[in-house]
């Protein structure tokens, strides 16, 4: 079975890839790589899956000499070389694959251990096979929204299901996001949500964007967003092109670009208050990490 998602299937392998460096691998909590290991134990190669069964015959039948019959390809000396030439090609990409990560995760770990929480709910729009929902699942309901290829493929990648989270099929271009949520019987829409749309609103035209938000501030008015944007006038032009290219090679498509102002002024215009935002927060221990890896 291939993923449905090209582009969603890459950062889950860099990512995948990276945080088991020295170097990366205390900057996140034990939970998460336990998630990485589970659901790389499902993959057999890119975009398959390899179910607990298979696993156990492959051992029975081949054995487990030298470890050769169950290789990690993550782990695999090449692997560095890959990550060379993406950094090459795209200079900062491995930084924002990181960053992106470890800034979510704390924002949205802060934000539920408040000392007054409002929110009850987490809603991960185009959640393609991160760990967000699974993570946070523990201090909240979660609920996974995306295209039903990538819900049907995640459904047999998650590690041991966690009841709290729920997988919602979801087409943002054609689908209404509150009748997908208030559908799924574990959703309360007396409650407020915290919306997370990681590397997603680059993919909807700004209409889309404009609908969703308006959406979920009609679905509770404390309702509450984080969410990431790639400008790319911020990128050189080699960058640039690279980036571009790449999307277009995995068979998706880019919409026409915003910059922060404009996400900033979509925002306000239905709702949202800007409180925070991690633009320009690289820190001197990510270039450490990366000199290092790269080395």
């Amino acid at each position: 079975m291939f993923i449905a998602s090209k582009t969603a299937f890459n950062v889950y392998s860099k990512f995948n890839t990276l945080r088991k460096y020295p170097e990366i691998a205390p900057l996140f909590p034990t939970k998460l790589h336990a998630y990485y290991d589970q659901t790389e134990r499902k993959l057999s190669r890119f975009g398959r899956l390899m179910n607990s069964d298979d696993i156990i015959e492959k051992v029975n039948t081949d054995g487990v000499q030298d470890g050769k019959s169950l290789k990690n390809h993550w782990n695999a000396a090449w692997i560095s070389y890959i990550l060379q030439l993406d950094d090459w090609l795209l200079k900062g990409d491995l930084h924002h694959i990181i960053f992106r990560k470890l800034a979510l995760q704390r924002a949205i770990h802060a934000r539920l251990m408040n000392a007054h929480p409002t929110i009850k709910q987490l809603v991960i729009l185009g959640s393609g096979l991160d760990h967000l929902g699974w993570f946070f699942s523990d201090r909240c309901t979660s609920f996974e929204l995306d295209i039903e290829p990538m819900i049907s493929y995640k459904m047999k990648l998650f590690p041991i299901l966690n009841q709290k989270v729920h997988l919602v099929d979801f087409d943002a271009m054609n689908d209404s996001l509150e009748q997908s949520l208030t559908l799924d019987s574990a959703f309360n829409s007396s409650e407020a949500c915290l919306f997370i749309t990681e590397g997603f609103i680059d993919y909807i035209p700004r209409k889309n964007l404009q609908s969703l938000l308006s959406q979920i501030k009609r679905l509770h008015p404390e309702n509450e967003w984080i969410s990431t944007h790639f400008d790319r006038s911020l990128l050189s032009s080699k960058q640039r092109f690279f980036f571009e290219l790449g999307v277009q090679i995995t068979g998706e498509q880019l919409q026409t670009n915003l910059t922060k102002e404009h996400i900033i002024s979509i925002g306000c215009n239905n709702g949202f208050v800007l409180v925070h935002e991690w633009a320009g927060l690289l820190s001197c221990w990510i270039n450490k990490v990366f000199r290092s890896i790269l080395s």
